[in-house]
C-alpha cells in the first residue's frame, strides 16, 4: 500500500472509473483537473466515443474544461476492460436502479466488480461510488 499512497501524492497513480453517467464522468473530470491521469470505462460505446471527442452530456461539467482535459491527455474513456490493469485506482460509478419492489438493482455493481476481479493487482484501490 506504501507504493500507492506514493503514487496518489505525486498525482502519478492512473485513476479509472467505471460508468461515465452522472456520477461517474464529473468525477472522472475532477480527478483529471487534480492532475490525475484518468480513464473512463463505459459499456455504452457512444458514451465513450463521446468523452474521446471532448464531447459534453453531462449538465454539471464545464463543456471547456472536459474538452481541455481529453486534449491534454489527462482524460479518456474505453470500453476495454482489460485497461484497468493499468488502473491503480477505481471507482465504480454505475447505476444503482430500484426494482418493482423498491430493491436496489445490484447487478451493474455485480458486473463491474466481476470485470475488476478479472484484472486485480498488487495495491490497486477499489472504491464504490453508487
Amino acid at each position: 500500500m506504501d507504493t500507492l499512497i506514493v503514487k496518489v501524492k505525486m498525482k502519478v497513480a492512473q485513476i479509472g472509473v467505471i460508468g461515465l453517467g452522472y456520477v461517474g464522468l464529473p468525477l472522472a473530470v475532477e480527478k483529471a483537473k487534480a492532475g490525475f491521469k484518468v480513464l473512463g470505462f463505459d459499456i455504452q460505446s457512444s458514451k465513450v466515443e463521446m468523452v474521446n471527442r471532448g464531447e459534453n452530456y453531462i449538465g454539471d461539467i464545464i463543456p471547456q474544461d472536459l474538452k481541455d482535459l481529453v486534449v491534454n491527455g489527462h482524460l479518456s474513456a474505453t470500453t476495454d476492460f482489460d485497461r484497468l490493469m493499468e488502473c491503480d485506482v477505481v471507482a465504480i460509478c454505475v447505476p444503482t436502479p430500484l426494482d418493482k419492489f423498491k430493491q436496489p438493482d445490484l447487478s451493474y455493481i455485480v458486473n463491474s466488480a466481476k470485470e475488476i476481479a478479472k484484472r486485480i493487482h498488487k495495491d490497486m484501490l477499489i472504491v464504490l461510488e453508487s
